[in-house]
């Protein structure tokens, strides 16, 4: 149900349907969707779940924290009723986020969309027009005490191109009138390039005529159909040094409003009516600006001017030449229609003739098939008593084939308790093999491995951190990204190489097959992602299907043409989906799920078993190590039941490597979130230090390079800082 504060005003909406792929607009704080509010077609204004959820650090700056936005936003449209503001429908709560959502009435486009997809020049009566209703949308909000602050061409919206109204009041403030004309308020956080001098200052100082000015951009804007650009708000000149006689100093003065935007005025004609009205309002000083009543005066007295007369006769007679072509054209359709259905008179009568002589036909070959069905049925009765001959025959036979299905009956027990035997000793010798391979690997792990030599090796050329699942290994070589980075480096010949940028960021890197290959990630607009992109010839390129989800931070590990991708962040959560990829059918498959959710993960492959460590502040969760084997993963079973805790680590944010088929974790935070230096091996199910870096670190990359050499990269407050470890094992 969507609901207004004024009682007489107040809408009731039994069914409110979001349509949040139907995007209007999107914005920092959130976006604008189509919506259904009982058969009425409507725009919905939604924030982002998780800017709902911030505090505010600083009370003088409200405007900076959305939910404060949208709120104001929704007190001052409750309060306002007015033919050339958009009308204010409720406010409504979505029930997927429990996010509030602001529901108004639908528009056609924006003032920006429709001057920059115009294809010719705006006709002078609609400029009037456009330009006349923002007036009085300004002059009844201005005498009702309240200040827009963020007057825009975003934030005027049009309807079939002729009628304009003034929405986003998340900006707009209440002023008192009676106790002084100047009202000083917080920092104005409208578009810098419709915003006047005061309000750019700091702190600003300004009344109802900042508004003015805006109004003053938009004719510019409006006329020229040029969204504003203008100079620098200041000019730097030397003056003489007071302290220094004979040297000069360098100040800044300010440039003068109309002198900042000639360039784009001077696009305007010299004549033009719109001119003089938008100079009058670009005046520094607010008090030498016009009221917005003088506007709409102003505007209103234009609409009686020969010119605007002589455009709306052209618009007109141009509408009536238009619907003159459109009847031509419906004319000539009717006439061809007309000769068409004519032409259908004339086949209907042909056909009709044909079908009284088919008709005739017909009725001779009936009686021929009349007299061919007698044939028949004397055939037929003497087919029936060859059959029950047959049939007499038959069941003597009958006795015989009891006997012979009661042995093929008794054969068919026997096959069927063999084939139980069989899968019996199958399971006995599946669960053999599956022991010695545990008692192999429990083997191999119980050898702890040693460092035999530890080098420095070049800083990295950028800030590594947050990188956990961020790094490959091909060949020799190791590849890195930072977590917010669309660049990867190459370290190779103990060298830092920068790769060509990749399309996302917050993507994981991973080897497969040879290839570089990017997973996931973030668009430069804000949207998760679910492409794969593979390093291929110096270049990007999408070799592989995109994933089934969208996300970003995923984990991802690959072995024996199995890609698996874990949690990551997408639909404004975390995830606990596990998605595998054939690369040798290219066929993604949802498995099993994690049994936590989590937006970064290290994971690892070692000895066919996927590990993960949830990267989480979760008091329950954060010290965990889950592993599930690879061949349970690919039988496709949906359950998290085939995930295996084990032992915890000692640590939280440590960094999963196999070396050598051995299980690593390195660094991590302590019990009282300090880094830490130690490198852990799992070693017959529990974890020992088997080494120590020369700095403490946590939530670092790292890659198994060839000789059983390790090597380290960045990590939380040590972003560039790279070393090496070369293990053996212990004696």
């Amino acid at each position: 149900m969507a609901d207004r504060q004024d009682p007489e005003q107040e809408y009731i909406f039994r069914n409110i349907q979001l349509f949040k792929n139907d995007t209007l607009g999107t914005g920092s704080y959130g976006a604008v969707c189509k919506a259904k509010c009982d058969q009425l077609l409507c725009a919905a204004k939604l924030l982002y779940p998780v800017l709902f959820q911030m505090t505010v650090p600083d009370l003088g700056k409200e405007h900076r924290h959305p939910f404060r936005r949208f709120e104001t936003e929704c007190a001052f449209l409750s309060r306002i009723n007015h033919p050339n503001i958009v009308q204010y429908l409720g406010t409504y709560r979505d029930p997927d986020t429990n996010a509030p959502v602001l529901l108004m009435e639908l528009m056609d486009e924006s003032l920006t969309h429709f001057l920059e997809s115009s294809p010719g020049d705006i006709p002078y009566h609609i400029q009037v027009n456009l330009s006349y209703d923002i007036a009085q949308a300004l002059a009844f909000l201005h005498s009702n005490g309240i200040i827009h602050r963020d007057l825009s061409s975003n934030n005027v919206l049009l309807i079939a191109g002729t009628r304009a109204k003034v929405t986003d009041f998340g900006m707009s403030k209440f002023r008192d009138i009676n106790v002084t004309r100047l009202a000083t308020m917080t920092t104005c956080p409208g578009t810098p390039a419709f915003m006047s001098p005061e309000a750019l200052n700091e702190p600003p100082v300004y009344t109802e005529k900042l508004d003015n000015f805006s109004f003053g951009v938009l004719l510019v804007q409006t006329t020229t159909q040029l969204f504003p650009n203008p100079t620098d708000r200041f000019e730097s000149i030397q003056i003489p040094d007071p302290r220094n006689p004979g040297r000069t100093i360098e100040a800044k003065i300010a440039i003068p409003e109309l002198e900042r935007r000639e360039a784009h005025m001077s696009l305007i004609e010299p004549t033009h009516p719109l001119l003089p009205i938008a100079r009058h309002c670009l005046k520094n000083r607010d008090v030498e600006r016009p009221s917005s009543q003088q506007l709409c005066q102003t505007l209103d007295a234009l609409k009686m001017t020969p010119r605007y007369q002589e455009s709306s006769q052209q618009d007109l007679h141009q509408m009536l030449r238009e619907k003159d072509e459109q009847l031509q054209a419906n004319q000539q359709l009717i006439t061809e229609k007309d000769t068409q259905l004519q032409a259908n008179r004339e086949t209907i009568t042909q056909n009709n003739e044909q079908l009284h002589i088919e008709n005739g036909q017909l009725t001779t070959r009936l009686d021929q098939a009349t007299q061919e069905n007698q044939t028949l049925q004397q055939e037929a009765e003497a087919r029936e008593r060859q059959l029950r001959k047959l049939n007499q025959e038959l069941q003597s036979s009958e006795v015989n084939t009891a006997a012979l299905q009661q042995a093929i009956d008794q054969r068919d027990r026997k096959v069927t308790q063999l084939r139980q035997t069989l899968a019996s000793k199958n399971d006995k010798i599946h669960d053999l093999s599956t022991r010695i391979h545990q008692v192999a690997l429990q083997d191999a792990q119980a050898t702890p491995m040693k460092p035999v030599t530890i080098e420095s090796l070049p800083d990295v050329p950028v800030v590594m951190r947050y990188g956990s699942s961020s790094s490959a290994v091909i060949g020799d070589k190791a590849y890195f990204s930072p977590y917010t980075s669309i660049t990867i480096f190459e370290f190779s010949n103990n060298q830092w190489h920068e790769l060509p940028p990749c399309p996302n960021d917050r993507f994981t890197i991973v080897s497969v097959d040879g290839v570089l290959t990017t997973v996931g990630g973030r668009s430069g607009r804000q949207c998760y992602s679910n492409k794969l992109c593979s390093y291929i010839n110096n270049k990007w390129v999408k070799h592989f299907p995109p994933m089934p989800t969208r996300r970003w931070g995923p984990g991802a590990v690959y072995a024996n043409n199995t890609l698996v991708v874990t949690g990551g962040y997408g639909d404004s959560k975390t995830l606990n989906i596990v998605e595998i990829l054939n690369t040798a059918n290219k066929h993604w498959s949802i498995v099993a799920s994690l049994p936590v959710r989590t937006d970064d993960l290290s994971s690892t492959i070692c000895r066919d078993d996927v590990y993960i460590h949830p990267q989480t502040s979760d008091a329950q969760e954060k010290y965990s190590v889950y592993k599930c084997s690879l061949r349970q993963l690919t039988q496709f079973q949906p359950i998290s039941a085939i995930w295996e805790k084990i032992v915890p680590l000692p640590v939280s944010h440590s960094t999963l490597v196999t070396i050598n088929g051995h299980l690593l974790a390195v660094g991590g935070l302590d019990s009282n979130r300090d880094n830490t230096k130690d490198i852990y091996q799992y070693v017959m199910t529990s974890w020992t230090v088997i080494s120590q870096m020369s700095t403490p670190r946590s939530l670092c990359h790292t890659a198994a390079l060839p000789g059983n050499k390790l090597m380290v990269v960045g990590g939380d407050r040590t972003y560039r800082k790279c070393e090496a470890f070369t293990f053996v094992h212990s004696a």
